[in-house]
């Protein structure tokens, strides 16, 4: 597996409150976590990166004695670990934003990936999404927690409405607005070539699904495809967001497996 990430403010907003964190454990073993903050000042920011490092904290405690012992773990002990480092990193911020007056309000988005061999485990909250992408496809592997999200699953508009509805940034989960929140857990399996990108939706919001696949898929290089490469990918796409409009934090992690 490579790995490249990156993360941009935008070409309207003043701070960056978005996160993003990942760790290797082994070569086939690892783990990719991005954050979209809210919050006024620089809360969301706080929201953000103390939401990222309690999730790899908590996960980097389950995998360790593992690796140690070199022992097989099961699907269902590795979805315990992703709900309860959401569940710890949602205490975290909830309670540092009652604790301090400038953080009140704070939370954010979170979408995590735990890759072991061709097994990929999948925590979300809020609209920071995954997505798989393979021979020139793309397909959106979370479900965002928000207010359209929801209109779409009762057919009260459709998916291309929601794209353009006003309201496609409230959300209705987050990590730190409450005392407690449940995150949804996807597993998938991926094969050798296959590219799994987690994003904020400053990435999401300003550039169309088939041209993400475009820039991610790139086949003139891929029998190259190095580190150099892939940052370049990850550059593309926060430049194509910014010439799009750049409305918001643009945060991308790209992983080849």
């Amino acid at each position: 597996m490579i790995c490249s990430g990156n993360t941009n403010i935008g070409m309207r907003r003043r701070v960056n409150q978005d996160a993003f964190k990942f760790h290797r454990y082994t070569e086939r073993t690892s783990l990719y976590v991005v954050c979209d903050g809210m919050g006024g000042a620089k809360s969301g920011e706080v929201a953000s990166k103390l939401a990222a490092e309690t999730f790899v904290e908590v996960i980097n405690q389950f995998i360790e004695p593992i690796k140690r012992k070199n022992k097989p773990v099961g699907t269902s002990d590795i979805k315990r670990a992703l709900a309860k480092a959401v569940d710890i990193a949602n205490e975290r911020v909830y309670t540092t934003a009652k604790k301090n007056e400038e953080c009140k309000g704070m939370g954010t988005t979170l979408v995590a990936a735990l890759v072991i061999d061709k097994n990929v485990f999948i925590i979300n909250v809020g609209d920071s999404r995954l997505y798989k992408i393979k021979n020139n496809t793309i397909k959106q592997i979370t479900k965002d927690h928000s207010w359209v999200q929801e209109m779409v699953d009762m057919g009260r508009i459709t998916p291309e409405e929601a794209k353009n509805s006003t309201n496609k940034n409230i959300i209705t989960r987050a990590v730190g607005t409450n005392p407690m929140v449940e995150g949804t857990i996807y597993q998938l399996k991926v094969e050798d070539g296959d590219f799994l990108l987690l994003c904020t939706d400053g990435l999401t919001g300003m550039v169309e699904d088939d041209v993400i696949c475009n820039i991610v898929s790139n086949d003139r290089h891929s029998s190259r495809l190095d580190q150099v490469e892939l940052d370049l990918r990850v550059r593309k796409l926060i430049d194509t967001a910014n010439k799009n409009g750049g409305h918001d934090n643009i945060t991308v992690v790209l992983v080849r497996i």
